[in-house]
């Protein structure tokens, strides 16, 4: 995972609450605290978009597993490294002289807006903690901002393909990774910026535009620079976008069709995916999807949270392999099992009948071997822990593990395929169940 958590997180934020005490001039002024959750929840993501670019350049030049290094787990957000600052100033502007939220005097949640009695959530994820102080929504808009950086990290290298980091794939997928970092954290900023200023009466507009004057140029300017980066490098000899010399999406690695999302208030994100004009204009409509709805976490006094934010959940279809985490039930992300097949898995559980969006409890088994069970789509399990539901021709299939002829037995064959290099398997299959 991306995100490195502290070894005594509740230490290190009483040390930040310790420096704000002597920094800060203790006030009840809803206003300040306003301010504060819309600065400090943008300020939250530029930290961990910095965490997870740096993942992400790794894992290009090294050949890493990106997907499943650098991503963030939006329930362990809240105690990460990322987010003790943001964290901190929040109860140093929010929960009074003390400091100390949950006590009695705390700007109260009604006075900031919250009247919700829990986190919204993004994408029908995790994030729906309850909440009853300041503290609590410092857990939900870092909790909603690894999920937004996970949607782009997912599109960005859910099926990316294996490149050399200097050749023109690999440069291509490098700067779709650094423009799209680039825009999200440079949205997130002229947005925060612009409530801040409304929280702080320097205007009364929404955001972005007309806003503050300033945040839909930011914006715009962004925006321009994604377009140009990614063209630039993925474009040909030209780097423009939609000539013949372009990149074609599956020499850098895309899903097929850009998720079902709509931005708030603009445009469908959903269509599909055969040039890298089509691959530009998802990545952009997604990484804007999820800034928005990330930055509309914090402002409920100035603006409501859309129905976008939360599209309708997809819901298991046996044998029926997801692309992102926005094809799958609600509280299910899609997961690669190590073995090319890429599925839904939802939380642990001992039943089938704790599983919601038509999912079953079985083990979840990787190529890295079996692990408790969880909700998951079926149609890709195996009947052994020595079995796992694999990609070959376009189909999915059990194969079964093996270092000798004699551990393959019906319907698996009677005969192990390279036992001598530790990744023996047997040459017969078994249907995925």
């Amino acid at each position: 995972m991306a995100t490195l958590e502290p070894r005594h997180p509740g230490l290190a934020v009483s040390l930040l609450l310790a420096v704000l005490a002597h920094s800060s001039i203790a006030r009840a002024d809803p206003a300040h605290c306003e301010a504060s959750i819309a600065q400090d929840s943008a300020r939250y993501v530029r930290s961990a978009v910095r965490t997870v670019q740096q993942c992400e350049t790794r894992g290009l030049a090294e050949s890493l597993p990106v997907l499943s290094d650098c991503v963030i787990d939006p329930s362990l957000a809240p105690s990460s490294l990322a987010a003790m600052r943001p964290r901190a100033h929040v109860a140093g502007e929010c929960c009074g002289a003390d400091h100390a939220c949950g006590t009695g005097d705390d700007d109260a949640l009604a006075a900031i807006g919250w009247t919700s009695p829990a986190c919204p959530n993004l994408a029908n994820g995790v994030c729906d903690n309850p909440i009853a102080s300041a503290d609590d929504i410092t857990a939900c808009f870092t909790c909603t901002g690894a999920t937004a950086l996970d949607l782009v990290t997912e599109l960005v290298y859910g099926h990316a393909a294996s490149t050399a980091p200097r050749s023109p794939a690999g440069r291509c997928q490098a700067a779709i990774v650094g423009a799209s970092a680039k825009f999200f954290a440079a949205k997130s900023k002229a947005l925060a910026k612009c409530w801040a200023n409304r929280a702080k009466g320097l205007h009364q507009n929404p955001c972005p535009d007309p806003g503050d004057g300033q945040a839909a140029r930011r914006i715009a300017t962004a925006d321009a620079a994604l377009r140009s980066s990614i063209c630039r490098a993925c474009g040909g000899d030209d780097g423009q976008c939609g000539g013949g010399d372009d990149l074609a999406p599956a020499d850098i690695g895309s899903v097929s069709h850009c998720p079902a999302v709509t931005v708030p208030g603009g445009a469908a994100c959903a269509a599909p995916i055969g040039t890298l004009t089509d691959l530009l204009e998802c990545v952009a409509c997604l990484v804007e999807f999820a800034a928005d709805c990330r930055d509309l976490i914090g402002v409920p006094a100035f603006a409501g949270y859309p129905a976008e934010c939360n599209p309708p959940p997809g819901t298991c279809s046996a044998g029926v392999m997801c692309e992102t985490t926005l094809d799958c039930p609600a509280g299910y992300t899609c997961r690669d099992n190590g073995a090319g097949v890429d599925y839904c898995i939802g939380p642990t559980c001992t039943t089938d009948g704790e599983c919601g969006g038509a999912g079953v409890c079985r083990q979840y088994c990787t190529s890295e071997g079996c692990g408790p069970r969880v909700c998951q789509c079926p149609g890709f399990g195996c009947t052994g822990p020595d079995e796992l539901c694999t990609a070959a021709g376009g189909s999915v299939a059990c194969r079964k593990s093996c270092t000798q002829d004699s551990d393959c037995v019906a319907p698996f064959g009677f005969v192990c395929v390279n036992p001598g290099f530790g990744a023996g398997s047997c040459i017969g299959t078994a249907p995925c169940q």
